[in-house]
């Protein structure tokens, strides 16, 4: 059972852990290299015991940015006891490179549930709520510590799926961090082709849902990209081959029959999951 959890790291994701894990009675200390979210998470009701170095922690959540994550390993990890470490990282590989050698046992995470706007945010412990959490092994983790893992997933009520650290990283390169630099790319080309205030007048829903992602916190999406460089610039390249493609067609038929085929696959994924909240 999991009872006294630390959390590195009071931003978004570490703070609405920490208050969905009081409410569960998990006794939950945290810790921030800024005072000021320590004082925040406090006041959201995230913490609710105060960390003490000597204590052997069930678990140990390190939900700071990648860079700082894989910086801990090298610097910071004497300074803790726990049975299990677990980040919450937007790429796994080069993380795990770090577990593999940790004295403590690690397994990688990453929980599908941040907001767009993820620099301005409410406390809201139910974006775990039913959230697809991947984790990945490392070779300091055992049976032991992979079973507090799946204990932990089950007790912030997310859905546990375990995946290799490089197929991870492969995937989310296509799902989430080449789709943050196309809406930070489309903003980019607004600011360099038209006047603000025309475009406010002008632009529609689709505007907004396709520039959505670019609100994300710079900082953030610098390190997912630096972390997972090469799947990022595969794929960039790809589409810059597919707009290639595009730029021919000047037949309608063709245009027509590329058109409804995306759109037929985007319904099928619709018609399987469902349509996400894009709040």
């Amino acid at each position: 059972m999991i009872k006294k959890v630390h959390i590195i790291g009071l931003g978004l994701m570490g703070t609405n852990l920490g208050i969905k894990l009081v409410e569960k009675g998990v006794r939950v200390s945290g810790t921030d290299i800024l005072e000021k979210n320590v004082i925040r998470a406090k006041d959201y009701g995230a913490l609710n015991n105060e960390f003490d170095p000597e204590e052997n922690y069930d678990l140990t959540i390190l939900a700071m940015p990648i860079i700082e994550i894989i910086s801990f390993f090298d610097k910071k990890i004497s300074t803790i006891k726990s049975k299990l470490i677990i980040d919450l990282g937007g790429t796994k590989h080069l993380i795990r490179q770090k577990m593999d050698h940790s004295r403590i046992p690690c397994i990688g995470g990453h929980p599908l549930c941040g907001v767009a706007d993820n620099e301005t945010w409410e406390p809201n412990s139910k974006i775990y709520n039913g959230a697809p959490f991947l984790l990945c092994e490392s070779d300091s983790s055992n049976a032991v510590v992979r079973k507090i893992a799946s204990d932990f997933v089950s007790l912030i009520d997310s859905r546990e799926i375990w995946i290799d650290s490089e197929k991870h990283d492969e995937l989310i390169s296509l799902t989430s961090h080449l789709p943050h630099m196309l809406s930070s790319a489309l903003v980019s080309v607004a600011m360099k082709e038209q006047d603000l205030a025309e475009l406010l007048d002008l632009a529609s829903g689709g505007f907004d849902g396709a520039t959505r992602l670019s609100r994300t916190s710079p900082n953030m999406i610098a390190d997912m990209y630096l972390t997972n460089l090469e799947n990022v610039k595969d794929l960039i390249t790809k589409l810059i081959d597919e707009l290639q493609e595009i730029l021919i067609i000047d037949d309608e038929d063709i245009m027509n029959k590329y058109l409804f085929e995306t759109v037929e696959w985007r319904r099928a994924l619709a018609d399987k999951f469902g349509e996400r909240d894009l709040s």
